[in-house]
């Protein structure tokens, strides 16, 4: 069989690597065919004899290390016979397209054929046949999966650092050297070379360490924190800083531009202090202690760079960041608030005591204005209990000022196929039931205050998802988390109203504070809070509304008053400008302590629909209607929350016919509660056990069977709270073990590339 060259397989300018190569004739092959962008790593003992034999392409061959094939970037990989076990650690091999197996015979050959079947049956690789190259024999793998771009890049060790310098001088590019730069153009073991670039020059520099094969580390960061170019999704520095430091760089002896004195000690305590915190080894005014071993010796370096220039400062992380802050390097406080996701010295507060109503800032991107119109903006806000108060289309000096202080700098595409541009319009609202964010999302967003703006971003997210195909889609609005944040924003979006807006805030607030003493508070909701209060000698229950709830209030207002006494309804004690006073009733069902668990009696829920055919035989219907509507005392059922109570226009329907029940018509033009689903099987059925017609019709005997029924089912299907509490113990269980089987077997096959390197000849 006649074999086609490795060389047709790889296209024009392709970069390969070839792991244990023990001598010149697949690199000449290789350039013979016009792919010259070749790297050789040959076990340290072979080294000189490779170099000694190859001629020109000497300079091609570097020493292998263990870490080198996981760390570096090529298109091709080729794996030498004796090497042929790497693919054990096939994730590590995943920066490539195309993998090479060098062909072997003997009882070795079978751990290469076991090596190469796993990652295909993984789904991961994709047999591409056998190729010949140099006079060896290949069989091909094509990797599978995207390969993302990130920060980390590799540099040929054939240029070195010294040919990628006079490259970038050749192309004028403004760049800088960060630090760990004294020793250039040689790198210490271990260290990379920290790289900061001008946007403008970007797309040359990632073509210049494209070019070849790599595997000196260059971390690469843009000015502004491009996509693949960002530290954990934002500008390494503020851009304006970064502007700063590009522009007053200095020529090293190495040729190398690196920092001048003074924004080298300010860039270097900044990385020490917001990018390492605790893990610099900086000590701390809060705690005695410290990191024992950090990776750099950041307290004795910047002590020594504050001592040549004339700093006084003190070393603690605390000391340095006052020093920054006071000239001008200190983050602003958005991206502090970032960067305390991998820096816990930098603390999210206790947000929970938060006053309300609370503002909160959305600044719609510039592409999406290209897809949604700003009324559908605001009908998402304002669902989720968002009163817009403010919106404004930014200026170009508020776009700027917002996109250099906001996001860290960073407005590119992110996790998107694509960007959402700059701050276009800001929209600044307040939310009158702010709901803290449970455990995940909290762990996601320490800095989050409420749920429900998390949510207005889906949701708009959404909607663009909808209108756009996938490869064009966006995130197309970024928001303040919380109360101070919002303010901040404010300052830099609308400074001129910020005055104003704060007067606004502490008008509203006044408003709706409870002018009486609070026993306890029930609910603080999106419309109203309900709080238990004293009054003339007793407990009595006060329902505040928020402003855009004044219809609400008069809706429930109107059903105490005219349903009262066919329907068991609270007694309504008072009214004010915008709450309302009602009798106290204790409560046995306690419906918030049931989802997913005990059914409600049935002899409560028979009754709650008696109360719902006296209220329609009023002529109105409670579009909202659920158990949780219903409280019960020793006097019996009463029915609460008559924020939606509905009078029909003429004949009503047929009581099964209610809105309370299979939810409301599509021209249904009145107010809804925030909810997607108005349906019967998600607000009745969890709760008692039977389908509409079952509770409607059905004798109590035909009931109590059912509900049985109901609750076995549960059972089986997993549906119950303690089952569903068993099965995510169980499901967290199983993944935590496929983490421990997984990080087992890479350490087991990474075990076996020093043997492997050591041992190779």
């Amino acid at each position: 069989m006649r074999l086609v060259e490795l060389a047709t397989l790889l296209e024009p300018g392709s970069r390969v690597i070839d792991v244990g190569a023990d001598g010149s004739e697949i690199a000449a092959a290789l350039a013979a065919a016009g792919r010259e962008r070749y790297l050789g790593l040959v076990p340290p003992p072979r080294l000189d004899a490779v170099r000694a034999g190859a001629g020109a392409l000497a300079g091609r061959f570097v020493a292998l290390e263990p870490t080198l094939v996981a760390r570096s970037s090529a298109d091709a990989v080729i794996l030498r016979a004796e090497l042929a076990p790497y693919l054990w650690t096939f994730r590590d091999l995943s920066h490539a397209r195309l993998v090479a197996v060098e062909r072997r015979g003997g009882l070795r050959a079978l751990e290469t054929r076991m090596a190469e079947l796993l990652p295909r049956l993984r789904g991961r690789a994709t047999p591409r046949g056998r190729y010949t190259c140099g006079g060896r024999e290949f069989d091909v793998l094509e990797l599978a999966g995207t390969r993302r771009r990130r920060a980390r890049r590799y540099l040929s060790p054939y240029w070195g650092v010294t040919g990628l310098v006079e490259r970038l001088q050749e192309h004028g590019v403004r760049y800088a050297a960060l630090r760990w730069f004294e020793t250039l153009p040689e790198l210490e073991p271990g260290e990379d070379l920290d790289l900061l670039v001008a946007d403008e020059d970007l797309a040359t520099v990632e073509a210049l360490l494209d070019e070849e094969p790599g595997t000196i580390p260059v971390d690469l960061y843009s000015e502004s924190g491009q996509t693949g170019t960002d530290y954990h999704g934002m500008s390494y520095y503020p851009p304006a800083l970064a502007r700063q430091l590009l522009d007053r760089a200095v020529v090293h002896r190495s040729g190398c531009r690196v920092p001048a004195p003074l924004d080298h000690l300010h860039s270097l305590a900044y990385h020490a202090v917001y990018h390492k915190g605790p893990s610099s080894g900086l000590a701390s005014r809060a705690s005695s202690w410290r990191e024992p071993d950090p990776e750099h010796d950041y307290t004795a370096v910047l002590g020594d760079l504050a001592g040549r220039l004339g700093v006084p400062l003190e070393l603690t992380l605390e000391g340095v960041d006052e020093h920054l802050a006071a000239v001008g390097w200190q983050p602003p406080p958005d991206t502090l608030r970032r960067l305390a996701a991998t820096n816990p010295w930098i603390r999210p507060p206790d947000l929970d005591d938060a006053e309300v109503p609370e503002p909160a800032v959305f600044l719609v991107r510039e592409r999406t204005l290209d897809v949604l119109a700003m009324e559908d903006v605001r009908r998402v806000v304002g669902t989720l209990g968002f009163e817009i108060v403010l919106e404004r289309a930014l200026d170009d000096v508020a776009r700027r000022r917002c996109a250099e202080a906001m996001r860290g700098g960073n407005w590119s595409r992110g996790p998107f196929p694509r960007s959402g541009g700059g701050p276009a319009v800001a929209v600044v609202t307040l939310h009158h039931g702010p709901r803290r964010p449970g455990a995940a999302l909290r762990e996601r967003y320490p800095w989050l205050s409420n749920t429900d703006i998390y949510l207005a971003k889906t949701r708009i997210r959404d909607l663009v998802a909808a209108r756009l195909p996938e490869g064009e889609r966006f995130n197309p609005v970024h928001s303040s988390d919380n109360e101070p944040e919002a303010w901040e924003y404010v300052e830099l979006a609308v400074p001129d109203e910020a005055e104003s807006l704060g007067a606004e805030v502490r008008r509203r607030r006044e408003e709706y504070a409870t002018d009486v003493p609070v026993v306890a508070v029930l609910s603080r909701g999106r419309r109203a809070k309900v709080e238990v209060v004293e009054h003339d000698g007793r407990l009595a229950v006060r329902k505040t509304f928020a402003r855009p709830a004044r219809a609400h209030l008069e809706r429930e207002l109107r059903g105490l008053r005219e349903l009262a006494p066919d329907v068991p309804v609270p007694d309504l004690l008072g009214t004010g400008p915008n709450w309302l006073l009602t009798s106290f009733h204790p409560d046995r069902l306690r419906i918030a302590d049931r989802p997913g668990g005990r059914l409600v009696p049935l002899r409560a829920a028979r009754g709650m629909v008696d109360v719902l055919r006296r209220v329609h035989a009023q002529g109105y219907d409670l579009i909202d209607a659920k158990p949780q509507n219903f409280l019960l005392g020793p006097d019996g059922l009463r029915l609460i929350d008559l924020e939606f109570l509905h009078r029909y226009d003429g004949e009503p329907p047929e009581f099964e016919h209610l809105y309370g029940f299979v939810g409301v018509p599509d021209d249904f033009d009145g107010d809804l509660p925030f909810v997607d689903d108005l349906s019967y099987d998600l607000r009745w059925r969890p709760y008692v056990g039977l389908s509409m017609e079952s509770l409607l019709h059905d004798p109590a005997w035909v009931q109590h069977l059912r509900r049985t029924a109901f609750r076995l089912t549960r059972v089986v299907t997993g549906s119950s709270e303690p089952v569903r509490r068993v099965g995510r113990a169980g499901r967290r269980a199983a993944r935590g073990g496929r983490r421990s089987a997984a990080t087992a077997y890479r350490a087991w096959a990474r075990s076996r590339v020093p043997s492997l390197v050591g041992g190779a000849r």
